[in-house]
């Protein structure tokens, strides 16, 4: 096969499996684009993981087998689905009042427009991405020399060291590019960020979709789309943000499912994305910590009543100790698998041989209210998030302020606001680095801010026109 044969298939292959993982995983009937948001990420992480095995069983890393690899698995994965298909032999369920496409002329052309500019959004970003070389900073002195010596070595090993603050998908990701067209230094190498940046607004616009109408899942794509900051990070790729972005949105939409359709299988998706947080990059600890804090809640809210009490103790306790420890009282040491201890102070917190945060002598609040109150890189999304709280506390609907969506979008923002108020305060001041974490959670706040809007207007809807009493009764 010819270099951009290859490439091809090195960008719809571990997409195809991606997203058979996804139907398999997230259960017949659900939004495609959905299947193609998720399976995008799934996809990425099977490379991740098959590209480590690869190499850990002393192979050459070679394309066509590795690719041959991914094709009998989807084979298999497809095989899988197709048997339960036909043992089940049950219709698909389909709700019946799933909202249809616009019919209207003026929901038409309100649709256009957004595709529109969605379209526009994914031209520009495209273009600087296929015009513009690597970008400097931690791209030259980082994941690019480490990659191209993967790529020489036909291997994992990098003899010559760069910074290591970058996780394993970056760097295997643009690794699967360079092996399909066997070259180093061109843009088009790129495009595994381009397709994280499509799969991000697949995943809203698929999620949204099982409960709004088209123009409401278009918007929610849209507003993804044209946010600054993620358009930065596409067209400077290479960095592991909006991979971390990609793999906390899909894992908390997935947790939302469970809860609306509690399929455990689709637990399963989260488990994964939790990984994929993990080894996206160091700071996706957090929020990996954060998903499996919402799985256990999640997993909970379904088990017997002791036991929802039982771990609702246990998990107060837990916090309590820990924020008993940060605020200077006697350190905390715990044992973990593999001979780690986690360890706990008021000066830092540590994971031995793996990781280690100090926290600053000095709380610095600023940067942060800065960030998401003065800026204007998430389209005012910070104050129509609270408004939109707000309304709901004033409506007492306590059961949205409970749901999944927002239960993330707080923790993921308490992870960035404790991080960079306590822990690193000096990376805040110039915005770079907390910008780019409020980029992870941003577009689940945009999804949670569309659901709570929708909502609420159901219940104005159904408060102006109360149910009809049939006569006779």
């Amino acid at each position: 096969m010819t270099s951009a044969a290859n490439a091809i298939v090195a960008i719809l292959l571990p997409w195809l499996f991606g997203s058979v993982v996804a139907r398999s995983l997230s259960g017949p009937g659900r939004s495609v684009w959905l299947y193609l948001g998720q399976g995008y990420i799934l996809g990425i992480l099977a490379v991740v993981w098959l590209t480590k095995a690869w190499d850990a069983s002393g192979w050459t890393l070679n394309l066509r087998t590795m690719a041959g690899t991914l094709i009998l698995l989807t084979a298999l994965t497809s095989l899988g689905i197709l048997h339960r298909k036909i043992s089940v032999r049950a219709t698909v369920p389909r709700p019946a009042d799933l909202p249809h496409s616009p019919t209207a002329s003026w929901q038409r052309a309100i649709l256009a427009l957004l595709c529109l500019g969605m379209g526009t959004h994914l031209y520009a970003v495209a273009q600087e991405l296929f015009l513009r070389p690597t970008f400097p900073w931690d791209a030259w002195r980082g994941w690019e020399p480490k990659v191209i010596q993967f790529f020489a070595n036909r291997s994992l090993e990098a003899p010559m060291g760069t910074i290591g603050n970058y996780g394993e998908i970056s760097t295997i990701a643009l690794l699967w590019m360079m092996l399909a067209s066997d070259t180093t230094h061109q843009p088009f190498l790129h495009l595994p960020w381009l397709l994280a940046y499509l799969a991000l607004a697949a995943t809203v616009y698929g999620h949204l979709r099982e409960q709004s109408s088209s123009i409401t899942s278009a918007v929610g794509a849209y507003l993804v789309l044209s946010m600054p900051y993620l358009n930065i990070h596409v067209t400077l790729a290479g960095y592991a943000d909006i991979w971390l972005a990609l793999a906390f949105t899909v894992g908390v939409l997935a947790l939302a499912d469970f809860r609306r359709n509690p399929r455990h299988l689709t637990l399963i998706v989260a488990v994964l994305m939790t990984a994929a947080c993990f080894q996206a990059k160091r700071a996706g600890a957090g929020f990996a910590v954060v998903l499996s804090a919402l799985l256990v809640i999640e997993t909970s809210l379904r088990a017997p009543r002791p036991v929802r009490i039982v771990m609702a103790v246990a998990l107060a306790i837990a916090i309590g100790v820990l924020g008993y420890t940060i605020l200077g009282h006697p350190g905390l040491q715990l044992p973990l698998p593999g001979n780690h201890r986690l360890i706990v102070t008021s000066e830092e917190f540590r994971i031995t041989g793996l990781m280690r945060f100090t926290f600053g002598p000095a709380w610095h609040p600023t940067p942060f209210s800065e960030a998401v109150l003065q800026f204007g890189n998430w389209h005012l999304a910070t104050f129509l998030w609270a408004f939109a709280i707000g309304v709901t506390i004033f409506y007492r609907e306590w059961q949205l302020l409970w749901s999944t969506k927002i239960l993330g979008v707080l923790c993921g923002a308490g992870v960035i606001a404790g991080y960079f108020i306590i822990v690193s305060p000096e990376a805040a001041v110039d915005h770079t680095g907390l910008a780019r974490s409020l980029t992870y959670i941003m577009p689940l706040a945009i999804t949670s801010l569309l659901t709570i809007a929708l909502k609420l207007g159901e219940r104005s809807s159904e408060a102006k026109d109360p149910p009809q009493i049939p006569s006779g009764y």
